[in-house]
């Protein structure tokens, strides 16, 4: 029976505590809304700055005239007023973007620079009275054209490409390889390449491909504007071939014989040359005018000639036992 009576007062004391919860976080909720709309009117109704982003657009430009250098595509203005005019310029009075018509342009001379505040004088005259202008960004609207003169130039790249320890370089590739460059004929002239911005790569393990632009030039266009480089790395593998010693600088009547008459030579090339180097790509060679100067009958080898691609070349061994032999007549008529 002690139960049943707890259990009503039970069911009250949580509805009541219920309420009351609720009560309090209506009541927080209140305050915190009316506290964010104080702060709210006081921050918009206080001085502040903003930056403001206005379009340009070029247009009417004749068949017969090349843009090399774009006017920029916004112009920035900073202005001072209070917040909510600030706002109202951002969603409900936003700038119309600011057209540049080629048939008001007066320029001859390839190059055209318009003061931005005079552009933007139909945009201030829509200004609230107390609103400030604080600044604009550029000062002036420069860009750069011609009558079709152009040349076409080798592209150049300019960089530094590095591979991983156990790779190798093994090319870099530039497509295209001319471009066509636009300018005026005093720029054209001192013009010899297309230079590509510097690039940097480091711990290459395979081709890798990137898109780069051209070192910017006032006044020039390229086109293509990019280039694509193609950076080849190859995975060193060791390779040994038997090369034989040959004497250089021996007089007509002497001839070089060495034990053994042919080395070892060891070292590092790419998997895609592996196959293609022979001992035919190495020139070994022992020099008659240090042998003379050397005392004993042994002598020091030196790689003449190592072949592109190959790093690390060690001969082994690196020094042979060596007579010289006078050539009898017979072999030096034949020789003749």
């Amino acid at each position: 029976m002690m139960r049943k009576k707890q259990l009503p007062i039970l069911k009250n004391a949580r509805s009541y505590l219920s309420f009351l919860w609720h009560r309090q976080f209506l009541t927080f909720l209140f305050f915190l809304l009316l506290s964010a709309s104080f702060w709210l009117f006081q921050t918009i109704n206080e001085i502040d700055d903003y930056e403001y982003s206005i379009p340009i657009r070029l247009t009417g430009v004749p068949d017969n005239v090349v843009v090399t250098t774009e006017p920029p595509s916004h112009v920035r203005i900073t202005l001072r007023d209070r917040g909510f005019v600030l706002m109202r310029y951002l969603y409900t009075r936003r700038f119309a973007p600011i057209t540049l018509r080629w048939d008001e342009i007066s320029a001859d001379n390839g190059q055209v620079s318009i003061a931005t505040a005079d552009l933007l004088k139909s945009h201030l005259s829509t200004l609230e009275g107390n609103t400030q202008i604080i600044g604009t960004r550029p000062e002036t609207i420069d860009f750069f054209y011609n009558h079709g003169q152009s040349r076409e130039l080798p592209v150049v790249v300019q960089g530094r490409f590095e591979t991983d320890s156990a790779y190798s370089l093994v090319a870099v590739d530039v497509e295209p390889r001319n471009v066509v460059v636009y300018a005026s004929k005093r720029v054209l002239d001192t013009l010899t390449a297309a230079y590509v911005e510097p690039t940097r790569l480091s711990h290459l393990t395979d081709t890798t491909t990137v898109q780069r632009s051209f070192v910017k030039i006032p006044g020039v266009k390229y086109v293509p504007a990019t280039v694509k480089l193609r950076i080849f790395a190859d995975r060193m593998v060791e390779k040994s071939v038997e090369v034989p010693v040959q004497g250089i600088n021996f007089p007509a009547d002497k001839t070089l014989r060495t034990f053994p008459s042919k080395v070892k030579v060891t070292f590092q090339v790419g998997m895609s040359q592996y196959r293609k180097l022979t001992a035919e790509n190495f020139v070994l060679v022992v020099n008659y005018e240090e042998l003379i100067k050397t005392p004993g009958n042994t002598c020091k080898l030196s790689l003449k000639t190592i072949p592109y691609g190959t790093r690390l070349p060690r001969i082994h061994p690196s020094e042979v036992e060596y007579i010289i032999e006078e050539k009898n007549e017979t072999a030096l008529e034949d020789t003749e």
